[in-house]
Parts: C-alpha cells; structure tokens; sequence
C-alpha cells in the first residue's frame, strides 16, 4: 500500500454523540420529509426524517440536550505569544469557537450515492447528519459535489471490491480484502479515494461496532478529508500529520458540540496514550513536526501519533484563530503556496517560530515539561 493510502486510512477507536440541526420547517411525527438523516428541533425536541418503506417521513422525535457552554476555570489563550501562560484554556476555546460555528451555520453537505452491502446493516444510521456537521464546522468552504459512499461488513468485503472498480478505477482495490477489511476482527476503520475534485469515493467499514463506528466519529472524520480534497486536494504539500490531525480534531470538534464534557472525555479517549507515556515531552513533540516525512522518519515515529498529536497541534490554531483556519491552509497550498508559506499567511507568524510555542503548550497539556 503506497504511502497516500496509508496517509489517509483512519482506522482508529473514537466516539460521540449526536449534534441537533436548526429547525427551518415545522417538523412533526409521521409528517413528510425530503432527506433520510436530516433532524429538524421543533420546541425542545429533535426529529429525524428516517425511510419507513418507500416514503420517508418524521420519527417521533427526542427531547433536545441542552448546549453545554459553561467555561471551565482556566485563561483564554488569544495569541501564540500567550499561549503557554494560558495552555489549560487551549482545549475550551476550540471547542467553543467550534460549537459556535456549528450552531451559527444552516449549511449542509450535497446528497450523495449510498452504496451499502447487500448483507450490511449501518452501523450509524444517518451518515448525513454527521457529514452535514462538519460542513457547519467549516462553513465557509465547499463540500465535494459528487460523493459515494461505500458501506460494507466482512462478509460484503468482496462485493465492495467491485464497487470499488467501478467508483474508482484508477485505485488499486485489493485495498478493501489487504488492509480495510483483511480478516473479521481488523475490518475496522475507513478511508477517502478520489479522482478529481468533487469526485469522491468515502469507504465505511462496519464490521467492528465501536463506538467511533456507532456514534458517527468516523462519519465527520473522513468527510473532513473530503472537504480538504475538495478545497485544495490531498496532495504532498500538507504535512500527514496535519491531514489527520484536523481530521481527529473535527470528528470530536462537530459530533460533541453540544457539549465540552463530551468533547473532552473523546479527546482524552483518542489521545490517550500521549498522556500516559512520559515520553511524549515538549522536545519530542517538537522533533515530531517535521515538514518533510522522510524514510527514517516514518519508521522512527509510530503512524498513530498523525492522529492525536497532530490534533493536539490543530486545536491549538483553532483556539488561536477558529477552525476556517485550519482549513485555508489547503486553499493557499492549492494554489501552489508551500505549507510554511501558507501557515504564515494564516497566522501572521512563521511555523518553525510557532513550533516550540505549539510544542510546550502541548507538553504542558500533557502534564510534562
């Protein structure tokens, strides 16, 4: 499997919860609606259009969650010149500049072709809804146009092969039988193929019911890589551990945006290994961010820290600057700029300056040095 593939397969155990969409029509039980996985709120209760044989209409809805939005004790970073003074505020203020945007925003992903295994049952039900979250998440840029998405167990591992032939022809598709889904136990996890911008192919496995396969983590995770594909592509420029790090980020970031506790429990979750290991200091985590992946790189560092450090690293610029920012650096890198020239751009500071700034907070996070 080349090194693109691996890049970009999320294979990974997370979790959620699930986000309520602004009402804009007076939904109601048994009622009419036009789209399966759309949840309209209508007095304190959420409903979710669901197929009831051919027609789709309202269920009966749930009562609303109330938004969490009570700050913990700690500072608000506003800057890279205060970050490290005001660490403990870095996780609050991302999750609040997130769940803002969310809440702020009616946008919704385009709809898009389900292709489910003949022998496959979902293992979350409205994929739309989660997809619909992180367009909110980064409202201000584009969603692909033209999506399938490609759900399968182990026993339906073959048949998607084929499907895969078809979607995308020009990927080698003993992907899904040699990694996706090999044996029973490892199908786990999904991945983004794609032609073309605003031709993409979403893989969902669905054998291993986790809660990242349950709760629709997994959903938002890989439809944030189809937002950055179709903002700037997935090319070389961007650094792997900042594709996958704002793809982890955003997962927990969209599906817990009604509340911090949620977010931080799943971030704690994904990241645990880095506050258990003492390894995992300001100076490692600064010679973690390199901006050319070489040979000797990939085999020192295991291929998980993209994930959760490279979350750490893109919380950190949303609690400095919001989570459209995150998302610039793949429209500027599109258009030819190189990663570091784009994170100066964005962030009125040079990247090799921000790196032991970013590096500290993240080890102080952390509870080290």
């Amino acid at each position: 499997m080349n090194k693109r593939l691996i890049a970009f397969l999320s294979i990974f155990s997370l979790f959620l919860s699930s986000p309520l969409i602004p009402a804009n029509a007076a939904a109601k039980a048994g009622a009419k609606c036009t789209k399966a996985g759309n949840t309209e709120v209508v007095k304190d209760k959420s409903y979710t259009c669901v197929k009831t044989g051919k027609k789709l209409v309202w269920n009966k809805g749930v009562t609303s969650k109330k938004v969490d939005t009570a700050q913990p004790n700690h500072p608000t970073p506003t800057s890279f010149n205060d970050l490290i003074s005001k660490y403990e505020g870095i996780a609050f203020t991302a999750w609040s500049k997130s769940a803002t945007g969310v809440k702020a925003s009616t946008k919704t992903a385009a709809p898009f072709k389900a292709l489910t295994g003949p022998n496959t049952k979902l293992a979350y039900k409205t994929p739309a809804y989660a997809f619909d979250l992180v367009s909110r998440l980064y409202s201000d840029y584009e969603t692909p146009t033209k999506m399938s998405v490609l759900s399968f167990n182990y026993q339906d591992r073959d048949w998607a092969t084929e499907q895969m032939k078809v979607e995308v022809p020009t990927t080698p598709s003993n992907f899904i039988n040699e990694n996706a889904c090999a044996t029973k136990v490892t199908c786990w996890g999904g991945a983004l193929f794609g032609g073309d911008i605003g031709n993409t192919l979403l893989v969902l496995t669905t054998e291993v019911l986790d809660t990242n396969h349950l709760s629709g983590t997994l959903e938002a995770h890989e439809f944030t890589h189809a937002v950055q594909k179709n903002t700037g592509g997935l090319g070389l420029a961007t650094p792997s551990w900042y594709t996958e790090g704002q793809a982890q980020f955003a997962q927990n970031a969209s599906i817990y945006y009604q509340s911090f506790d949620s977010y931080i429990s799943s971030r704690r979750e994904s990241s645990g290994e880095l506050f258990r290991d003492p390894q995992f200091t300001s100076k490692f985590i600064e010679e973690y961010f390199v901006l050319t992946e070489t040979d000797a790189w990939n085999k020192k560092y295991d291929r998980w820290r993209r994930y959760d450090l490279g979350a750490m690293l893109v919380e950190i610029l949303t609690a400095v600057s919001g989570p459209n920012s995150t998302m610039e650096i793949y429209k500027l890198t599109s258009g030819g700029a190189k990663f570091e020239d784009a994170f100066e751009r964005v962030y009125k500071i040079t990247f090799a300056v921000a790196l032991p700034i970013i590096s500290k907070a993240i080890a102080l996070e952390l509870g080290r040095s």
